[in-house]
């Protein structure tokens, strides 16, 4: 594999990382079982 891929491959998973962790996709309030269940008890 060619070095320029490799760091463009890197690049693009960091930014990946960086975009998911500043979205907050993985931090809800309500928990997994909460959405599957429609937040009703």
């Amino acid at each position: 594999m060619p070095a320029w891929l490799e760091i463009l491959l890197n690049l693009t998973g960091y930014a990946g990382f960086v975009a998911l962790a500043t979205t907050g996709v993985g931090c809800s309030d309500e928990s997994a079982e909460d959405h599957i269940i429609g937040g009703e008890r």
